[in-house]
């Protein structure tokens, strides 16, 4: 087997895991308002255990009500609540994984009216931004004793193990933390204690033997936050407490970026194994997990075969493909579907806005119940011959999932290769990241679309022509965007990003971007990458504000990604005029300025590319026409791979 390391089990005290693949805690928003376990919420979870995870840590799940982070967060502080923990308890375990949960309180991070935390000090740069009530020395004693009960209602509904969460700036981190602790009774005196007794009373009500999982902050990366020497310290302390295993990350609210690492970050797979492998120089015997960015098992293997953890977790790639595990046993590389690092369905634009989790490239996610796995869609009642003019996500999703179903498809694009402007989007490179999951996401289709035997015409333009000769009974017009050219005075001495990125047009030295939404600033930050003097010039008063939060965090905080590229940003800024050594501005209130560059790239937004001729030869041609993804409206990748997903299905 070529991952001898990643298939051979483990133990957690003893506990057999029967391989080294742990699926993390993810919050997801699929339980229901009080927090209880839903039939969402199940199909979920038992489409990764089905998939092959040795082991799977339920999503962070609330202790006491006023440690809620989310809505549609999972429950576990209150016994009425243990039937449903139970039901999914046992649909991970019937699926051959080993079940454990995660036990959190939010403190000062909390989805609630009125957080409590270890001193009146809130977060700085992500909401919510209140000023936490202090709690009393009791009040942490009683908290001690809430997590010790959650622990039992863990055991009593059949997890196998519990896990205590103790980084990502949530309560145990603000214990931990010399940015939050500022008390001067024993939990400030001894900034560990609270999560030691913590484990300590799980192990006094659960028994010695019941496996307890400590999730630990092994680096706040922020100043005069907690280091890695000091949760060295702490991990030891931990293990005579009774820790049978720890799982490694770090960060908090305010260094989100380094928590759910963006694809800018995306060139280093395993982001937090730099911090196990500290923590496992000191803990020895005491198995360490950790993960971040895994989607090559190589690097997986590797991690494990060099002793710098015992197992590894993979989390937002088995959002994106539950048989991950499985198609790595049975040597099916190219058949993974890849996970973008984009935080756009999952966490970033939907968990924190309170809505369920999708995912961008996987239109099942959070629909296992409807559909198990994608055997489960329903085939068509009638064949039909359906062409789908236009190769980008949002094409090929249509594409695929109507052959799926048993239709007679033919894809028709005018470029040489698949993609569209997703081909795009996968050329952007970054000093710590790049977009090469968006061009593996495209190799990925391609062979998916071979082996459904789905026609392909490249090079080929559809015209009215083609489609009377094809004489398809569904047409679909997914033939992506183009870009927006504004009416500004001398805007032809500008190049698009389009021909830049790909290549068709030569930059100089000195470059100004206008337009600061995510394709200028990708844009930007490729040429800024090459060693270019770059400037954004945004007409809004801020740049990124069509890019998730997570990102966006990682973009502008200090020391952040535009600053590390030397990329100089205007805001409220606007364009006059255009010439051919630059560009002249207007700044508020009526400052005219001139700024020289060599290049001005053009990245104001993007149009449809819809031919309202072509469309009418669909009409006269088919019974049924349907307009997808960016044709119909410029959006993103997730956008055009649900619309094609779901027009497919109503076929």
């Amino acid at each position: 087997m070529p991952f001898e390391k990643l298939f051979e089990p483990f133990y957690i005290a003893k506990t057999m895991v029967p391989n080294r693949i742990v699926m993390p805690p993810m919050v997801v928003g699929y339980a229901g308002p009080r927090g209880e376990v839903t039939d969402q919420l199940l199909g979920y979870y038992e489409a990764r255990a089905r998939g092959g995870v040795g082991l799977i840590i339920v999503e962070a799940s609330y202790i006491r009500e006023d440690g809620k982070l989310v809505e549609g967060e999972l429950g576990i502080y209150h016994d009425s609540l243990i039937p449903g923990l139970a039901r999914l308890a046992d649909v991970i375990k019937i699926n051959g994984a080993v079940s454990a949960i995660q036990i959190a309180h939010g403190g000062i991070q909390a989805h609630v009216d009125e957080p409590l935390g270890p001193s009146r000090i809130g977060r700085v740069l992500v909401p919510p931004a209140k000023t936490p009530r202090e709690l009393t020395t009791e009040e942490v004693e009683k908290l001690v004793e809430d997590f010790a009960k959650a622990a039992v209602r863990a055991k009593q509904a059949g997890f196998d193990a519990v896990e205590v969460h103790g980084t990502h700036g949530y309560l145990i981190t603000q214990f931990l933390s010399p940015l939050t602790n500022k008390r001067n009774d024993k939990y400030g005196v001894d900034r560990a204690l609270f999560a030691v007794e913590i484990v300590q009373r799980i192990k006094s009500l659960c028994g010695r033997d019941y496996p307890v999982i400590f999730r630990l902050n092994a680096n706040e990366f922020l100043e005069g936050g907690i280091t890695t020497e000091y949760a060295k310290e702490v991990a030891k302390r931990l293990v005579d407490a009774g820790v049978d295993a720890f799982d490694v990350t770090g960060g908090n609210y305010d260094s989100m970026d380094a928590i759910l690492t963006p694809y800018f970050y995306a060139k280093e797979e395993g982001w937090f194994f730099k911090l196990a492998r500290e923590i496992k120089s000191v803990v020895k015997e005491t198995p360490v997990i950790s993960g971040g960015l895994i989607t090559d098992p190589r690097v997986a293997e590797d991690a494990i075969t060099k002793g710098w953890v015992d197992a590894v977790f993979v989390g937002r790639q088995l959002i994106a493909d539950p048989e991950w595990p499985r198609k790595v046993r049975e040597g099916l590389l190219d058949d993974i579907r890849p996970c973008l690092a984009c935080n756009e369905g999952c966490i970033g634009n939907r968990v924190f806005y309170g809505r369920p989790t999708w995912c961008a490239v996987n239109p099942l996610t959070g629909f296992e119940h409807k559909w198990p796995r994608e055997e489960y869609i329903p085939r068509a009642n009638a064949k039909r011959k359906v062409l789908i003019i236009g190769a980008g996500p949002a094409g090929l999703e249509a594409a695929r999932v109507a052959a799926m179903r048993g239709h007679d498809v033919i894809l028709v694009d005018e470029g040489r290769e698949i993609g569209g402007t997703a081909s795009l989007a996968a050329v952007p490179r970054f000093l710590e990241g790049d977009k090469l999951r968006v061009a593996r996401l495209n190799e990925w289709y391609k062979k998916q679309l071979g082996k459904l035997g789905v026609k392909l015409m490249l090079s080929k333009r559809a015209d009215a022509k083609l489609v009377e000769e094809l004489k398809p009974d569904v047409v679909i017009i997914a033939t992506g965007s183009k870009p927006l050219i504004p009416r500004i005075p001398g805007i032809e001495h500008a190049v698009t990003d389009d021909d830049v990125l790909l290549g068709k047009t030569q930059v100089g030295k000195t470059i100004v971007v206008i337009g600061g939404g995510l394709v200028g600033v990708e844009t930007a930050l490729h040429l800024a990458a090459e060693g270019r003097d770059v400037t954004i010039v945004e007409a809004l008063p801020e740049v990124a504000r069509d890019i998730e939060p997570v990102s966006k965090i990682a973009l502008l905080r200090p020391g952040g990604v535009l600053w590390k590229h030397r990329v100089k940003v205007l805001t409220n800024t606007t364009v006059v005029e255009v010439k051919k050594d630059g560009v002249d501005v207007l700044i508020p209130p009526l400052e005219r300025k001139f700024i020289k560059a060599d290049t001005v790239v053009l990245a104001a937004g993007r149009v449809s590319n819809l031919d309202r001729g072509l469309l009418e030869a669909a009409k006269r041609a088919a019974r049924e026409v349907y307009v997808i993804g960016d044709a119909k409206n410029p959006r993103k990748i997730i956008d055009a791979i649900h619309e094609g997903f779901y027009t497919a299905l109503n076929i």
